[in-house]
């Protein structure tokens, strides 16, 4: 039997991109195979695929965070998992793309059979990353003010449903073709390219924000730190104007100084989430947060929107369509 996998052969645009063949290979003692059913689709890959993210990997390496599959395979001495159980696994960053992939036990967590695999990978990143920058960091309450930059996005749209079952109100950036995608959770839509979202929040709401939440960075940030209340809280989660005029120096730059004072300008306290330094730091918030949001699923209290479910072989199109802010929600790869 061969296993498919998506490569990328060497830094650059979706073209770098290429589909490999090798043989099966059996799990190592302490791993699973794991058949791939969808796999997760996110801008980092694209950022790493472009060595624009902090520390990318040397290609030639398999992007991907997050995946859902049948378990395949077994190494000596797993117990708890069985042939044929669903699972899902995360990665830091790379292996997602593959028809099967090689997990350790400790990285792997059951999920509901009943679920659809597409939504359900959308759980693993978009929507733990999601929950934890709401309740983890920003630990918001109910009736107060968030902004949300990237709304339509895959993180973005998992914020707004968050942020809808937790009763805050929610103020999210868009562009005008994604607006009803950001008011049908009930949030007020703000057209980025159009309208100035810092004078928009300074009509709309004069106290200011309570939480901001920017994936965006560079100047963006400076301004989200101006639409902050006095008990604002600014959280970092991104920085995807790298992918535009921003260099990947004033990342590294921006991102150091917000670690080291750990506030904004305007002395309001500043968070910088990345979910594998947490997932490291707190496993135990990992495994609680995955549990939590699965059950919200199955309750049908959340319903992940899925943009696109793509094959694995047109992995570059499903990068594209992120790269051109083409997909509303989470893009997926399907698994042969």
């Amino acid at each position: 039997m061969l296993n498919t996998r998506v490569v990328v052969t060497r830094y650059g645009g979706a073209d770098v991109l290429d589909t490999i063949e090798e043989p099966l290979c059996m799990p190592h003692k302490g791993e699973l195979r794991i058949k791939v059913q969808s796999a997760g689709v996110a801008l980092a890959d694209i950022m790493r695929r472009e060595g624009v993210y902090p520390l990318s990997p040397t290609p030639p390496f398999t992007p991907g965070y997050d995946i859902v599959g049948v378990v395949d395979e077994l190494g000596e001495g797993v117990g708890h998992y069985s042939r044929g159980e669903r699972v899902g696994a995360f990665f830091n960053g790379t292996g997602g793309y593959s028809a099967y992939v090689y997990v350790t036990v400790e990285d792997v967590f059951k999920v509901p059979e009943f679920i659809d695999a597409a939504q359900a990978v959308a759980i693993i990143l978009n929507y733990v990353t999601a929950y934890q920058m709401l309740h983890r960091i920003a630990k918001v309450s109910e009736g107060e003010n968030i902004l949300i930059h990237g709304a339509s996005g895959g993180v973005g749209s998992a914020l707004l449903e968050l942020g809808k079952v937790a009763n805050v109100i929610m103020f999210g950036t868009a562009s005008a073709s994604k607006h009803h995608s950001v008011s049908q959770f009930g949030a007020t839509p703000i057209d980025y390219r159009n309208d100035d979202f810092v004078q928009v929040l300074g009509h709309l709401v004069p106290q200011g924000m309570d939480a901001v939440f920017d994936p965006i960075g560079g100047q963006n940030w400076q301004r989200s730190f101006q639409t902050l209340g006095t008990k604002g809280r600014f959280v970092g989660y991104g920085y995807t104007s790298v992918l535009g005029h921003e260099n990947r120096e004033n990342w590294v730059k921006d991102w150091t100084i917000l670690s080291e004072t750990k506030q904004t300008d305007q002395g309001n306290p500043a968070y910088l989430y990345s979910i594998t330094a947490l997932r490291k730091e707190r496993p135990d918030w990992f495994k609680e947060d995955v549990g939590v949001l699965f059950s919200l699923l199955e309750q049908g209290r959340i319903n992940p929107v899925i943009s696109h479910r793509i094959p694995l072989s047109e992995a570059a199109y499903a990068q594209q369509l992120l790269e051109k802010s083409l997909s509303v929600g989470k893009v997926v790869l399907i698994g042969l």
